[in-house]
């Protein structure tokens, strides 16, 4: 319990760093979610591509035909399927993101975003005070040697 797999999202709407910015687009659309990762034909991350990026299209049009890869996010912070969700909130605070891909080993095995963490907390039934404060011990007991 309080694990990422226990609060991810499995089901990764994803994007290859080939595909147009346009297609980008229609598909963030099409889901209704702000960002998403671009993954390759043989499984492997390479990136993560979001709405803000996306909004070069609006100053120059020509762009849209551009390739997800010319303006991906290349360094993105990933977590693992077995860490405790106070690292995943504590990453989302200190890096003011929204989203982490889930990873086993070197996959893509799901997505977890601060909407997810927030949903998984009024799913538990737990107080929201009781929930946040062993959130934040998850975060001292991983950050704190034993």
């Amino acid at each position: 319990m309080y694990q990422v797999k226990d609060a991810m999202n499995r089901y990764v709407v994803s994007i290859c760093p080939d595909a147009t910015l346009e297609a980008a687009i229609e598909l963030l659309l099409n889901h209704d979610i702000s960002g998403m990762p671009v993954i390759d034909k043989n499984g492997r991350l390479h990136g993560i591509i979001t709405q803000f990026q996306l909004l070069e299209v609006v100053y120059d049009p020509q762009r849209k035909k551009a390739r997800i890869e010319q303006c991906m996010t290349r360094d993105v912070l990933t977590i693992d399927e077995n860490a405790m969700l106070g690292a995943a909130a504590n990453l989302f605070v200190v890096h003011r993101i929204r989203r982490l891909p889930v990873m086993r080993g070197d996959k893509v095995v799901g997505i977890i975003s601060r909407k997810d963490l927030l949903q998984y907390c009024l799913q538990t039934g737990e107080e929201l005070d009781s929930f946040f404060t062993k959130l934040k011990q998850t975060v001292s007991s991983e950050v704190l040697p034993a």
